[in-house]
């Protein structure tokens, strides 16, 4: 019945079942079979006074765009959307999903130049033809090629994209076996340890000069800083 339904082609005069039948015979699949009929009832009762283009919609579906076809509208709604079985979305973007990308975006539509009433035009009827549209995939890093590999305690990320950017980026977690902490340890006793000494002389002695003292903790405080900021 599927194969008779296909082969012959309905047309604006045929009852609305057999309309909506042919027509689920094309849809995608990436809505529920329930959502997609009640979809379909909806738009074909509203265009079933515009003959015209209904025959625009049928012609359009069933030869998958091979053919031209004109608009297809419906009413504009205040918020620009269209409520089906319990949702709301915007109407072009419904029908395309249901005949054409499944798993489209509603920012990926962009119009035909000739499409009269297409959505972005704000006019008060929208064109839902779904050939009247194209998808437009926004410009993006593919992240197909990133992989995450584990070497005990350290992530490396490997990417084409990427792997010239991490290599040359300073670790902000040195790694375990690393001597950089050793490094900066040894130099910051070293460094602290003047001006510890001389804060605890000036204590003990309160004639020993106080800007040599003061001097030696402004240079100990400033080394870790000089050493952040680099």
């Amino acid at each position: 019945m599927d194969n008779m339904s296909i082969t012959n082609t309905p047309t604006s005069n045929d009852a609305c079942l057999s309309i909506v039948h042919s027509l689920m015979c094309h849809r995608q699949g990436g809505e529920s079979e329930t959502f997609a009929k009640r979809a379909i009832e909806s738009l074909v009762k509203k265009l079933k006074e515009k003959k015209d283009e209904l025959d625009s919609l049928i012609t359009a579906i069933t030869t998958n765009g091979a053919h031209p076809s004109k608009c297809v509208t419906i009413q504009r709604t205040l918020d620009g959307r269209l409520q089906v079985a319990g949702r709301k979305g915007f109407p072009h973007v419904i029908y395309a999903r249901l005949w054409r990308w499944p798993d489209l975006h509603k920012n990926e539509l962009k119009h035909v130049k000739y499409c009269q009433y297409a959505f972005d035009l704000k006019c008060d009827s929208v064109c839902v033809n779904p050939y009247h549209y194209e998808r437009v995939v926004s410009p993006g890093i593919d992240l197909s090629g990133l992989t995450l590999q584990s070497n005990g305690n350290t992530w490396s990320i490997k990417s084409k994209y990427y792997k010239k950017v991490y290599s040359e980026k300073k670790c902000s977690h040195p790694c375990p076996h690393s001597p950089l902490p050793q490094v900066i340890t040894f130099i910051s006793f070293w460094c602290f340890l003047p001006g510890f000494l001389c804060a605890k002389i000036h204590v003990l002695f309160p004639s020993f000069p106080t800007q040599t003292a003061y001097c030696a903790l402004f240079w100990t405080l400033l080394f870790p800083l000089e050493y952040m900021i680099v």
